[in-house]
């Protein structure tokens, strides 16, 4: 195949395939590859990806790419880690029925408020409402809302509430939610959910004594000034529906399930657009996702417990460790005489990976493509060459590679973890590029 590009550009795209008349979709797939993958000028087109934070999200431009060259309308599009859902978003922008999955419960909770669409006068009415309930709460009831901060939380979510959020924080947040779970709309009642978990997980505001949770590395900061959960409430309700909001198609399901074992039938599926978790738990979720969630009636033990359902976490799984292919094998082996912990992680990682991709194999019809995009990972100094085991991983389930594109990670454009002095991070230097690993059955 000869078409190689430099550039991002559809017009180029479209001279490509005007110049080779013939293309078949396989070949499409590679020019797609080939061309630049950094996006670094485009921008969003729905606003509904900065709705609320989320760490390592991929640039909306990505999964649109490939869902707009590569399927047409009301095609089936799968992404079975849907984390913050922008592979879902762009399907149902351009007409698609997109199908998302995850463990997460945050992910499943704000995802879903952000396909839904919203009544914007009906939205406003009920925020303003619930604000000024909840205002008048806290103003003169804050013996019974403490009442409902004990009887609420265990002993432990309770420590983990009282040191990292001011006691003022605590009441606002309480006096908030309570008036939330009353909101018989659900659609509302979920899209002011989200709402409440925006002003919580943020990069460096917020309303907890934390500072930098939007990219899962939060830590205390003792004389932070406190923003008022009420006024960020409004601020963000109103910066939502005054921000070019327009409603798309609800031609979406979202679901609680395990990636290594999907919920459809084989052969359903036009494109596969997604992003897995990071080898050895770099990109830690549920760090900063506890911060939102515990407000949503989880406590820090089950969520402690959902963590190690994560793929990539690191406590290792009795009994569900698959045999490797070859490479892969060789490079785990050879990681886990240098350190036995992380190298059984990685042997977890891959195993669980290989389970996954077995599985989108599975429910992607013929002649069709896989996207997974993943980034670089030196664990000890070492690479863990996850683009040759990603590939060596596909080819085991029976896929063909057809290219692995490499993308320049923007940092605090991808939410990931990022220095704010000339000291890198340690996983700034683990993370630097992304494979865009591209499949076909």
């Amino acid at each position: 195949m000869k078409y190689e590009m430099n550039l991002f550009d559809k017009n180029n795209i479209e001279k490509a395939i005007k110049a080779n008349s013939s293309i078949n979709k396989k070949e499409l797939f590679y020019i797609l590859l080939n061309s630049n993958l950094d996006f670094g000028k485009e921008n969003n087109v729905i606003s509904r990806h900065g709705w609320h934070s989320f760490p390592a999200k991929f640039p909306p431009a990505l999964p649109k790419l490939f869902i707009e060259n590569l399927t047409q309308i009301n095609d089936v599009i799968l992404d079975p880690m849907s984390g913050s859902c922008t592979t879902l978003l762009e399907s149902v922008y351009l007409n698609r029925k997109g199908y998302g999955f995850d463990i997460d419960p945050l992910s499943l909770m704000i995802g879903k408020a952000k396909l839904q669409n919203i009544n914007k006068l009906e939205i406003k009415e009920i925020g303003n409402s619930i604000l000024n309930r909840a205002y008048k709460v806290f103003i003169y009831n804050k013996n019974d809302l403490e009442k409902e901060l004990v009887s609420r939380f265990d002993k432990e979510t309770f420590d983990f509430l009282n040191f990292w959020y001011s006691k003022e924080s605590q009441l606002e947040l309480i006096s908030l939610i309570l008036q939330i779970e009353k909101i018989e709309n659900q659609k509302a009642k979920e899209f002011l959910q989200l709402i409440f978990s925006s002003i919580i997980i943020t990069k460096s505001g917020g309303v907890t004594l934390s500072y930098d949770l939007a990219h899962t590395r939060p830590h205390k900061v003792k004389n932070k000034t406190i923003n008022s959960a009420f006024i960020e409430f409004n601020k963000k309700i109103t910066k939502i529906l005054n921000n070019g909001y327009i409603d798309l198609p609800e031609n979406f399901e979202l679901n609680e399930g395990n990636a290594k074992q999907l919920s459809l039938p084989d052969n359903s599926v036009d494109l596969i657009v997604t992003s897995p978790p990071y080898a050895n738990n770099a990109i830690d979720y549920m760090r900063a996702h506890k911060f939102s969630l515990i407000w949503f009636n989880f406590s820090i033990n089950e969520l402690k417990n959902t963590r190690k359902k994560f793929i990539g976490a690191e406590s290792l799984i009795k009994g569900n460790i698959k045999q490797l292919p070859e490479l892969t094998c060789s490079i785990v082996s050879n990681f886990k005489k240098i350190n036995i912990s992380k190298g059984n992680s990685v042997e977890r990682y891959y195993s669980e990976i290989q389970q996954v991709i077995s599985e989108m194999y599975r429910v992607l019809k013929p002649q069709r493509a896989c996207v997974i995009v993943v980034a670089s990972s030196i664990l000890n100094g070492i690479d863990i060459r996850i683009d040759k085991c990603f590939k060596e991983l596909g080819e085991h389930a029976g896929f063909e590679l057809v290219h692995i594109g490499e993308r320049n990670i923007q940092r605090d454009k991808r939410m990931m973890p990022i220095s704010r002095n000339s000291i890198k991070l340690q996983i700034e230097n683990r993370m630097h590029k992304e494979f865009v690993i591209g499949f076909w059955k």
